[in-house]
């Protein structure tokens, strides 16, 4: 009874006493926030921001947290502010750059919807100082002396790393790094300029003091197990000792969630999204201090998540215990695929060889059942084309336009019908076609030799 509930297009003053406003959907925070709003709500969800004095959060409409497709953008001629949905075919199980923002899965907009209304509620509670606690704005070193870095790399010891590297596409060079110690002061470095040079004379005792800290302290990364620490070892020769990976710790935490570096500032932070701050490129020397700003604030909103995961920890049985089990297999898995494994070419041979054999009497069994007419209209007037049920394009052909079976789902891309895994899993429960079990057998035993045939490991 307490809230005063309107439509984006209102134009009336708010209501005296407001102390939080809450913008559902993009239409309605580019309404509150036409000036600072991002393009997309799934990137400014969650961040804290001003109007008027009054704090605002945005996020998610509640119609589409509970709806499992975008019905809007389908029946909704006005929704044009609408994206398109994240998980159209069965195909894409990219949840994007971990380290980045990635996507939000329709089926988790409910939990960040709840997420951004428990900040709001906390406003309401204890005002804005009371919700957010005692934050103290971080210094940023941009560029500092090497001096000063390397003097404090070395003697800093038996404290936490806060540590995030940036690093070219290609050949993962290294390009920068920042860390902080304490959280109130990040420093930011090159190792390369911006004509891929040395950034100083003095770079090789840059990272040998970075080595010399990672094997003296605690490092603490976001996807450091899957990223940095390989980057650091793999490449530049440092090794790991005493590791945290925040991005695993959100994993332990709420296992279906989104984990990237932009979703976990939104969940454990007040902070607004600045994964979009990155200059892309390395060529100027304003590109080049724009990314080491941006490595810096990836460092401080991990240094404000780790806190955030900790406190939550406590307060649930078993999880501080879980957490520590996932980074006790960082370092020896690590190192198992720094050294790789041992394999038995031979055997890797006589398996392919079998499989290859098991895949042309899968594709025999299934030109039987699908009989000499069948066949005839899949050939679509070509002599000589046999069935592959590795074939998208022959299976709709068959399933969907011979036999009519409704089309499970959709390419994202191209919006024609996609028979992948899930999509043929439906098809089996609605269908008892053994052709249907015969195809997901080819394409089981057709993925494991793809990746038996593995490139070794040098």
């Amino acid at each position: 009874m307490q809230c005063d509930i309107r439509l984006a297009d209102e134009t009336e003053l708010l209501l005296p006493g407001t102390k939080c406003i809450l913008a559902l959907g993009e239409y309605a925070a580019h309404k509150v926030l036409p000036s600072t709003i991002q393009d997309n709500i799934g990137m400014t969800r969650g961040g804290l921001y001003d109007y008027k004095g009054i704090p605002v959060i945005c996020s998610f409409l509640p119609q589409d947290a509970v709806d499992f497709k975008n019905y809007e953008s389908q029946f909704n001629s006005s929704a044009s502010d609408y994206s398109p949905d994240d998980k159209v075919s069965d195909d894409d199980e990219d949840e994007g750059d971990v380290k980045t923002f990635g996507k939000t899965k329709r089926a988790n907009y409910c939990f960040w919807l709840r997420a951004d209304v428990r900040k709001c509620k906390a406003i309401l509670a204890k005002g804005l100082v009371g919700a957010r606690g005692n934050i103290v704005a971080p210094i940023y070193r941009i560029n500092e002396q090497l001096s000063t870095v390397i003097s404090l790399l070395l003697t800093t010891k038996h404290e936490t790393l806060y540590l995030d590297i940036e690093t070219d596409y290609e050949q993962q060079n290294l390009q920068c790094f920042a860390f902080t110690f304490d959280g109130l002061t990040i420093y930011s470095v090159p190792v390369l300029d911006y004509t891929y040079k040395p950034a100083s004379p003095s770079v090789h005792l840059l990272l040998r003091a970075l080595a010399v800290a990672m094997r003296d302290n605690v490092v603490v990364a976001h996807n450091g197990a899957c990223f940095d620490f390989f980057v650091l070892a793999n490449k530049y020769g440092i090794p790991i000792n005493n590791t945290y990976d925040t991005m695993i710790a959100m994993h332990r935490c709420f296992p279906d969630i989104e984990k990237s570096l932009g979703h976990c500032t939104s969940y454990w932070t007040w902070e607004k999204f600045h994964k979009d701050e990155d200059s892309r490129g390395y060529h100027t020397y304003e590109q080049m201090m724009s990314r080491m700003k941006y490595c810096a604030k990836d460092v401080y909103t991990m240094y404000l998540i780790k806190q955030g995961i900790d406190a939550y920890a406590k307060t649930i049985p078993g999880l501080q215990s879980s957490i520590q089990a996932a980074m006790d297999c960082i370092k020896p898995y690590l190192i198992a695929t720094l050294q790789g494994i041992r394999s038995d070419e031979k055997k890797i041979n006589a398996m392919c060889a079998e499989n290859d054999r098991l895949m042309v009497q899968y594709n025999r069994m299934i030109e039987i059942l699908i009989g000499p007419s069948g066949m005839e209209k899949i050939r679509d007037g070509k002599k000589k084309l046999s069935f592959f049920a590795g074939s998208n394009k022959q299976c709709i052909k068959y399933f969907h336009e011979l036999l009519e079976y409704p089309i499970m789902m959709r390419s994202k891309e191209t919006g024609e019908p996609s028979l992948g895994k899930k999509s043929l899993y439906k098809l089996a429960l609605k269908h008892a076609n053994p052709v249907i079990t015969l195809v997901c057998m080819y394409r089981a035993v057709q993925k494991e030799t793809s990746r038996l045939r593995f490139t070794p490991w040098k």
